[in-house]
This record gives structure tokens, C-alpha cells and sequence, in this order.
């Protein structure tokens, strides 16, 4: 099944006020290892895990700062970055909102507000906070609600809004996957369509692809390392700094500066191991790292992390 965004949210529940329900009266972490699906992403671990803030280790968070994360879902980082500094978690879903509020209440973070609000319209005065965070979240910009304007026009809104509410020397934080993931030739699905190759193909075919096995308009869009740059500057940014996030945004084990060649070749070489040895596409997957020249690599990892200033 396909994930997508809308005002459910991430719709793992078949009845959400049931889902609402059990994490009010049973707890929270019960209501999501409740809904849980096999072979998913452990939504729990995900809500849960430290290093969720991974990367947060590249700005330096005082107890005085404000921090939005735009696209919150169920609080993994604004959860556990509250007990840092003061966090507005906003997310377009009114179920993933209410579930947050409820997470709030019952683990007490005080320095947690929570509403919901688009990220292409932020409902908040300009230069107000110090970190803006999307995580795993530009992609979906386009798909919150039914329009004709270009997917990429709705992105940029998005991060000029990111950037509009950012205070002149605050730190913006994007983590979001690669369009031209090594995996993705090899034949890994693209994860938000959870179709083969459909991100490696020219747009046009990829929207006639999307509309000819879905039914729906290709709409999740994802870039390029050097594309992500060029929109980033488009929106306002001045300085935008590049990591390999690995294995992914969500849960980072590693941070690698791409713009530092020997950092890179330094952790092919001596720290990347193979996710699964069994798994013969993921095998390929670090064979390729591990032979490739590292300024190569830079445009083939999965997920990058940007801090943008």
C-alpha cells in the first residue's frame, strides 16, 4: 500500500478516532505498535530512537531557541527536541496533530505547542525561529492538497516559507531521499510510490506511469544532490551545506560531509559495512560504494541531509 499525505496523515489506522482512542487510554506507543504493519518502517523505533536527532550534532541547540518542525507526524524529533529547547510542531493532518497532543500530555513536554498548519502557509510571523526542521517532508508538499501548480512551484513555496520564518542566522535542517539512489537502478522501489524506477525516468513518463498503475498524478517529487542545492538558493538560502545521511534520514548512524572527499572515501573504506551480505541487491549497492571513485559516490547515496543558512 502506497503512503500518502492528506489530512489522515500517514493512514496506518482503517479507523483513526479508533486509533486516538487506544493511544488516550492505553498510551501512546500502544496505540502505534497497534497499528504497526509487517514490513513497514517501525514506527515506534522511529518515535522513539536518539538518534532521530542525529544530525542535530552539526548546529549547536541552546535552551533558548525556538525550533518548528514543519511535517512533525507522530514527534519522533520534535518529541525528544523539546526536552532541548522550546519546539512548534505543525503537521497538515488533524489525526497526526491530535495524536501529538496526546504524546505532549503524557510524556509532560512543556516546551511542546502543537497545530496544524501547511507548510506552503506557515502561520507565523517572519524571523521568529532559530531551527526549522523537514525531515522526510519536502517530498510530500505537492500531494497535501488537490492543485495545478507544478510540483516543483508548491516545493520552493515551501522552503521560502521555511526560509521566511527563519531568523536571519537560524539554521534550517532538510533531510529527504535521493532521486538518483544506486538502489533505484538496481530495481529497489522508489519508497513513496513504492513503483521500480519511476523517480530515474523524465518526468513526463514518470506522471504517465503514475496515472496508468495509480490512478494518480506523479506529484512525490525527489532530486538530485545538485538539484536540491539549486532549489534550496532559489528559496532564500545563501549557504547550504550537504551529508550523506546513512542509512537514512530517519534513524542516522553515520553523517558524512559530501563536500569533504576524504571524509567520504574514509568511510567507504573503513566504516561501511554491508547492510545484508544475503541480500543480493543491497550487496551490489555496497560493492558500488566501496569501488567507485568517492567523488562519485556523492550523487548515488540514498538520503542527504542539507543544512541550509
Amino acid at each position: 500500500m502506497t503512503q500518502s499525505r492528506n489530512c489522515g496523515g500517514f493512514v496506518w489506522a482503517e479507523n483513526p478516532e479508533e486509533f486516538l482512542k487506544i493511544a488516550r487510554d492505553r498510551g501512546w506507543q500502544e496505540a502505534l505498535r497497534n497499528v504497526q504493519k509487517k514490513d513497514s518502517p517501525d514506527k515506534l523505533r522511529e518515535a522513539l530512537a536518539p538518534n532521530r536527532l542525529g544530525w542535530f550534532n552539526l548546529i549547536d541547540v541552546k535552551p533558548s531557541m525556538r525550533a518548528l518542525d514543519i511535517g512533525a507526524g507522530t514527534g519522533g524529533i520534535a518529541c525528544q527536541l523539546a526536552k532541548k529547547c522550546f519546539v512548534t510542531a505543525v503537521d497538515g493532518s488533524e489525526i497526526d496533530v491530535e495524536f501529538l497532543k496526546i504524546r505532549a500530555q503524557q510524556e509532560k513536554l512543556s516546551q511542546l505547542s502543537v497545530l496544524v498548519a501547511n507548510a506552503v502557509s506557515l502561520p507565523f510571523e517572519n524571523n521568529y525561529f532559530d531551527i526549522v526542521i523537514m525531515n522526510g517532508v519536502l517530498e510530500w508538499v505537492a500531494t497535501a492538497e488537490r492543485t495545478d501548480v507544478p510540483p516543483m512551484n508548491q516545493q520552493i513555496k515551501a522552503l521560502e516559507e521555511a526560509r521566511r520564518v527563519l531568523k536571519p542566522h537560524g539554521k534550517f535542517l532538510l533531510g529527504i531521499e535521493n532521486r538518483y539512489f544506486w538502489g533505484y537502478f538496481l530495481g529497489i522501489p522508489e519508497p513513496h510510490l513504492n513503483m521500480k524506477y519511476i523517480s530515474l525516468l523524465e518526468r513526463s513518463d514518470a506522471e504517465q506511469l503514475s496515472r496508468n498503475i495509480r490512478n494518480l498524478p506523479f506529484r512525490e517529487y525527489t532530486y538530485s544532490r545538485q538539484e536540491y542545492e539549486k532549489l534550496i538558493k532559489e528559496a532564500g538560502f545563501e549557504q547550504v551545506e550537504t551529508y550523506w545521511l546513512y542509512p537514512d534520514y530517519r534513524l542516522p548512524q553515520y553523517i558524512i560531509p559530501l563536500g569533504n572527499v576524504n571524509a567520504v572515501k574514509y568511510f567507504v573504506n573503513e566504516l561501511l559495512k554491508p547492510q545484508n551480505p544475503d541480500n543480493n541487491i543491497l550487496y551490489s549497492i555496497y560493492q558500488f560504494y566501496k569501488f567507485c571513485d568517492p567523488k562519485v559516490i556523492c550523487d548515488f547515496v540514498g538520503h542527504y541531509g542539507f543544512v541550509c543558512y
